[in-house]
């Protein structure tokens, strides 16, 4: 099986360029996601081969889309609207406002409860080797899965004139809320007894009053 000496940029969070061994057969989608997950990237993203090319298709492994080896490769963000990334990017701890006196997920099988006591509210794992990217993990659910299928930031929860929202911030894994697949960018409104499911775990959104 071949594989390719790749050089990407990193731009999202200024990690820069960073040397890879990969399969030729790669999909495109899945070295995306490889990247996300090492290095803690939330958004969508997208692979360019230069500056003025367009991006490379997901659904094609790496050797069908033009990448030989010694290729560098651009890895930027996809813009998005909601304005989370940048809250998530500041990674600073806002306060709910005081219209109720506890929010929680409740977690499907062992009925674990989370607080959410600050916005964004990150839902995801730990992340280990940078301590520094928990800092807004209000739901860690590593120890839920033994293999795990939710992101370390998969999807956040926030508040917005009395309203809650529910966004995905990692769309390589799917996001469901109430059994709809979510649009990554985009805040949907949550209520009490809203089901939220990240990877393969079901969580349920509850307030007291």
């Amino acid at each position: 099986m071949e594989r390719l000496n790749l050089t990407l940029d990193i731009r999202p969070n200024e990690i820069g360029a960073k040397r890879i061994n990969v399969r030729s057969s790669l999909l495109v989608a899945n070295l995306l996601a490889e990247i996300q997950d090492k290095f803690n990237i939330d958004g969508t993203l997208h692979l360019r081969l230069g500056p003025d090319e367009g991006p490379l298709s997901l659904r094609s492994p790496l050797e069908h889309a033009g990448v030989s080896e010694g290729s560098s490769l651009i890895c930027e963000r996809l813009i998005e609207e909601s304005g989370t990334l940048d809250a998530i990017q500041r990674g600073m701890r806002e306060p709910f406002e005081e219209h109720f006196s506890r929010a929680y997920l409740t977690e499907e099988h062992s009925l674990t409860e989370y607080d959410l006591a600050w916005q964004p509210a990150i839902v995801g794992r730990k992340d280990h080797r940078n301590p520094s990217n928990n800092r807004l993990l209000a739901v860690d659910l590593e120890d839920i899965e033994d293999l795990p299928t939710v992101s370390r930031h998969h999807a956040c929860i926030t508040l917005n004139e009395g309203t809650f929202f529910f966004e995905t911030i990692q769309p390589r894994n799917p996001t469901y809320l109430d059994g709809a697949l979510l649009k990554p960018g985009i805040r949907y409104p949550i209520a009490p007894g809203s089901v939220i499911q990240v990877g393969r775990v079901s969580l349920t959104f509850q307030i007291v009053g």
